[in-house]
């Protein structure tokens, strides 16, 4: 009998296509979001602060009308949930225990690493971008400048963001060096 006939031939292959359409989804959603974290930390917010209110209309062209931060947050679960896939299927008989040892402890510290940023975007970023965002529509529709008090609390949470931002993208990069590593283990 033909090998692409025989049952055992045809399951390993249609694993191994599984298997690549994982590791794709998992490799091409991880350099978009550590690309963006990494060029939003290091080149877009900072620019956007150091030109101040002029940036507004830019950043809500971004976050509200083209909708980065939830695209970001897509990408960025697509990668954790087949980073997991990969795990599981990676971790096989051994269960729990690949992961201390090995390529398998590289590739859990880089998902620790990767949830935790996750995380971080989803509990601080999120929010805070949400929060700037309705405080600058609200100052836009009024056709106002800021008062001292809002001014402060824009800046807060400009200064909440930056932070949450930086330590994000470290956190990324991080969590791609050990994903790297981890194959030669």
């Amino acid at each position: 009998m033909c090998d692409w006939l025989s049952g055992a031939s045809h399951l390993n292959e249609l694993e191994m296509n599984t298997h690549s359409v994982f590791r794709i989804l998992h490799i091409v959603g991880g350099v978009i979001w550590v690309g963006a974290a990494v060029f939003t930390a290091v080149f877009l917010i900072p620019a956007a602060r150091a030109v101040g209110p002029a940036a507004g209309p830019v950043m809500r062209e971004l976050t509200v009308v083209r909708k980065l931060p939830i695209y970001l947050l897509a990408i960025a679960f697509v990668t954790v949930l087949s980073g997991g896939v990969l795990a599981y299927r990676d971790m096989g008989s051994m269960g729990m225990s690949w992961f201390q040892q090995g390529s398998g402890l590289s590739f859990g510290v880089g998902a620790v690493l990767a949830i935790s940023g996750l995380i971080l975007g989803l509990t601080v970023n999120a929010p805070t971008v949400k929060k700037i965002g309705a405080l600058s529509a609200q100052l836009q529709k009024e056709g106002r400048p800021p008062t001292a008090e809002e001014d402060a609390r824009l800046q807060a949470l400009q200064d909440r963001l930056f932070l949450a931002s930086r330590i994000i993208a470290v956190l990324l990069v991080l969590a791609t060096v050990a994903m790297a590593y981890a194959r030669y283990m």
